[in-house]
């Protein structure tokens, strides 16, 4: 079987060509790493998406607006956020409404020229005369009245108490303090008249008097009828609150309001005097802030060289109603320049204040 035998060594030789020509094939080229191996970028997380929750619906009565009209707001605490850097999306905290104002008192001060310490209280005039003038008629069409008329009138009374036994008690216990208030003005002006009406209230022990018109000339007076008013000892009955509605008439009597002597040169003076009425109003307006109701009349007694300096400075009677006000202005008084006095009786003489508080619920007296 000779062919076949020479048949097997051809196969062989090529079989080992081949196994060559691929190797070397193999030799040739570069070698591939597996895949395994390959470096490969790592993806990018996803980011978290943080959703801002949307803004409460507010309810039906609020009204947001960026104008002027006042609005009303959810709870500052549904909207807080982070103090230094809050969340976008979160509405920030409105800020809070400005305080209101507290209403400051103005100082009313009148003053009269400075008169002779022995004509420091004016005679008062009686109130009945009788037989004296008989059936004599005065200015008013009525018998001849030569003091002052001070007439209270109360209604529409609102609580527990009686109409007819607070007018009574009213024109018993006011007439006096009422008529010094309208004796100040008609020395300042002797054809002063007309009526102040207020409410009068009564709560828990307090009064407070709201003054709803007045027809007299001379604020001064109508804030003092509002002042006394409000200490009046009134029988207000056991209602928790009581509210009244009072009138007071005030007229001239048949004779004219005694006015005391001017010292000389009163103008003069009084000018000089006016000089210390910012650290005056001062003294007033402090006490105003822990006394709201002080007030009333001050008279101060002057002892001076007739250089002008002042050697005294007193109060004479009756005393202002708060001591610290007093204290107060007489420090402020004895430091004053006074000009050069003449006269006999300038050296000493008598000076009258009178302080009152005007407030929100006091306008000025009708023109």
């Amino acid at each position: 079987m000779p062919p076949r035998s020479l048949a097997r060594p051809a196969a062989v030789c090529a079989a080992t060509a081949l196994v060559l020509a691929s190797t070397l094939a193999a030799a040739t080229q570069p070698e591939v790493p597996p895949v395994a191996s390959i470096p490969v970028a790592p993806l990018p997380k996803p980011k978290k998406v943080v959703v801002s929750p949307a803004p409460a619906t507010p309810p039906a009565t609020t009204t947001t607006t960026v104008v002027t009209t006042t609005v009303t707001t959810p709870s500052l605490a549904a909207m807080s956020t982070e103090p230094d850097a809050p969340a976008r999306g979160v509405p920030e905290a409105m800020p809070a409404a400005p305080a209101a104002p507290v209403a400051t008192p103005r100082v009313l001060l009148v003053d009269e020229a400075p008169f002779k310490v022995g004509h420091a209280r004016a005679r008062e005039l009686p109130e009945h005369e009788h037989g004296r003038h008989g059936n004599k008629k005065g200015r008013h069409g009525r018998l001849f009245h030569p003091a002052p008329g001070i007439v209270v009138e109360v209604s529409n009374v609102q609580g527990g108490a009686n109409a007819a036994d607070l007018q009574k008690a009213a024109r018993n216990v006011g007439y006096w303090p009422l008529r010094h208030c309208y004796e100040e003005g008609l020395r300042r002006n002797q054809q002063l008249g007309g009526s102040v009406s207020f409410e009068i209230g009564h709560q828990a022990g307090d009064l407070a008097t709201r003054l709803t018109e007045s027809s007299v000339h001379d604020e001064s007076v109508t804030l003092c009828v509002l002042r006394e008013a409000r200490h009046l000892q009134l029988p207000w009955g056991e209602g928790a609150e009581t509210t009244a509605d009072v009138k007071v008439t005030l007229a001239t009597g048949d004779e004219p309001v005694p006015t005391p002597h001017v010292v000389p040169h009163a103008d003069e003076l009084r000018e000089a005097l006016h000089a210390s009425w910012p650290a005056v109003q001062q003294c007033y307006a402090s006490e105003l802030t822990k006394r709201p109701d002080a007030g009333g009349r001050m008279e101060l007694k002057f002892r001076a060289k007739s250089s002008g300096e002042i050697l005294e400075v007193s109060e004479e009677e009756p005393r202002f109603g708060d001591v610290d006000v007093t204290r107060c202005v007489l420090g402020a008084y004895r430091t004053a320049k006074l000009p050069h006095l003449h006269g006999s009786h300038a050296g000493t003489f008598v000076y009258a204040l009178h302080f009152e508080a005007a407030t929100g619920n006091a306008p000025a007296s009708s023109k």
